[in-house]
């Protein structure tokens, strides 16, 4: 059945996930940042329609895609709340945590928008690389939502037959999982960047994803999620992918250009730098064990050096102590 969807963000993702939303047969309105952005996607003759008016794109909708950086979904979110329908379903599509207040993406969303709006919210996660995904490539995500009503909505608005969706009451496992593995694939572009090999990265990969999945646990989730569509598929396209931009990042980093450098080059959001920032502080408020998050926190920014941060992947540890 058709629905009346909004897309709020003109980021790689959101106009992925607005073109295949329209192409799904739903009426999908883009809220751009500004005029300027919205008047380029209409001369591009996208899919979807584009706005930078946020009465416009809210307007009826029944489901609101949240595809903005995940540093700046409350900003987003407090800039357009007055406009946010109460009925409709609130999707996360950011895999991040909040700098500031270490929150998950739907927890900063609940925060903005209250109880009456964000009553039907959901976060969809999965290994889901924005540039396949616009080239028709098939690919599957998961829906959470402690809602089972929310969740089989959003499901029927998101699933088709190139994209398919599952659901989970594991919402904390969800998100976790979708942010944490962002810090994972860093470090593997840095074993890449290193030109370790293949055996030492996937060594780093199954060290680091034990210690997300018992930080995830510590957490509140449940371990299972993160041997599942949202945690291990996810982190297996980010680490390996070189569409991966948390992976780039890493990779060069460890060829020796600085990360400010590096990030200024990018088009896009490499998110696992800033949960590096989130992760550290919950680690320390919580007193959590985390090692390898944080010895690439440490490379990031305390100039940590990396042949100690990846000693124990390449049987360099009494070398490197």
């Amino acid at each position: 059945m058709s629905e009346a969807v909004t897309v709020v963000g003109n980021t790689g993702w959101g106009r992925t996930m607005a073109s295949f939303l329209s192409r799904g047969g739903h009426d999908v309105r883009l809220l751009a940042r500004t005029e300027a952005e919205a008047v380029t996607l209409q001369a591009r003759s996208v899919e979807f329609h584009p706005t930078h008016l946020p009465q416009a794109a809210l307007r009826d909708a029944g489901c609101v895609v949240w595809a903005v950086p995940s540093q700046t979904v409350r900003a987003n979110a407090l800039s357009v709340v007055d406009c946010v329908p109460s009925q409709a379903c609130q999707v996360s599509a950011a895999k991040g945590l909040e700098v500031d207040s270490g929150k998950r993406m739907t927890e900063v969303l609940q925060d903005v928008l209250g109880a009456d709006r964000a009553r039907g919210i959901c976060a969809l996660s999965g290994p889901n690389l924005a540039d396949e995904i616009g080239r028709g490539l098939p690919a599957a995500s998961v829906i959470a939502s402690s809602d089972a009503g929310v969740a089989r909505k959003v499901q029927t608005i998101f699933g088709s037959h190139r994209f398919i969706t599952v659901v989970t009451d594991d919402v904390v496992g969800v998100e976790l999982a979708g942010a944490l593995k962002n810090i994972v694939a860093l470090g593997a572009g840095m074993m890449d960047g290193l030109g370790l090999g293949d055996n030492a990265k996937a060594a780093f990969i199954a060290f680091a994803w034990s210690e997300v999945i018992a930080f995830g646990v510590a957490m509140g989730a449940r371990e299972s999620t993160f041997y599942g569509l949202a945690g291990f598929g996810d982190v297996v396209a980010t680490c390996v992918s070189n569409l991966s931009r948390n992976h780039r990042v890493g990779c060069e980093v460890a060829r020796g250009r600085p990360l400010q450098e590096v990030l200024a080059s990018m088009h896009q959001v490499a998110e696992g730098v800033h949960t590096a920032k989130a992760v550290r502080q919950l680690a320390v408020k919580l007193n959590i064990e985390a090692p390898i998050m944080m010895s690439i926190y440490r490379v990031l920014f305390e100039g940590y050096p990396l042949t100690k941060a990846v000693a124990r992947f390449t049987g360099q540890v009494g070398r490197a102590a």
